[in-house]
This record gives structure tokens, sequence and C-alpha cells, in this order.
């Protein structure tokens, strides 16, 4: 296979929120970000990892009106964690996967419309995690 026909796309992308599908993956940024503190050393400032966490923001084509509901699961339980599954499918990387569990997932906010007339419904979570479990990774053997 040559490079170009070995690169990643998205085109299969797949999420689930408490293993419930809630719609077709268009994007997802997960990140990992080091905090760090300053620490002095003689005369020059260097600096000490003192903690993780974990951030990303997911952007899906709706099926169904899971905003609402998840803002009524909220507002019974405030301290409420949620878990995102989501994989990525790609034909070319012959059909193997890569896929993440996103635990302790609390939402920056929950967006419960956003439409606009003749284009497909998309919502997206901005979201902070305690956990991130990989679980498949496209190797390119």
């Amino acid at each position: 296979m040559t490079m170009v026909e070995s690169a990643l796309r998205g085109t299969y992308g797949r999420v689930w929120l408490e293993g419930e599908e809630i719609g077709i993956l268009k994007s997802i940024n997960l990140r990992f970000i080091p905090n760090y503190e300053d620490v002095i050393v003689g005369f020059t400032v260097d600096r000490q990892a003192v903690s993780i966490q974990y951030a990303g923001d997911l952007t899906f084509c709706a099926i169904n009106s899971i905003s609402s509901e998840l803002c009524k699961k909220y507002l019974k339980n405030t301290n409420l964690r949620f878990t995102i599954e989501c994989t990525l499918c790609d034909p070319s990387a012959m059909g193997r996967e890569e896929s993440y569990t996103i635990n302790g997932v609390t939402f920056d906010e929950f967006p419960l419309a956003n439409w606009q007339k003749g284009t497909l419904v998309e919502k997206t979570f901005n979201f902070r995690a305690s956990d991130i479990v990989i679980t498949d990774l496209i190797s390119g053997e």
C-alpha cells in the first residue's frame, strides 16, 4: 500500500455516551495536558510536572435530542460523570479501528438547540475527563 492510500481519514467515526450511540461522529479532539510548577534551580527557572488533565471537544451529527436528556440528568445530580466511547474505522487501514473510552467526563455546557434550515443538526460538547483508556490503535502493520 502506498503512503497516500495509508493516510487515515475519519470517514467512519462513531460515538457512544453511556453505551448508547448518540450520533455520527464529525470530529473529536482529545488532549492530554501536563500541568507544571516552576522550580528555581540556582539562578534559572525550570519546571516540574505536578499533574495531568484530559480535555476535549466532540462534534457529531445528532440523531436524537441527547442534549435535553443530559441536561435533565445533570439537574438531578450536578456531580454526574459520563463515559464517552469513540471509534475511528478506516477501510484503507486494512479494516482496523482506533478506539478510546473516556471516563469521568464532565461537560462544560449542554448545547440544547443549534438548528439551521436545510442543514444537518450538529452538536459540539466541550468536556474534561478523569481517565482515558486506549482500547484499539491502528498500528500500520
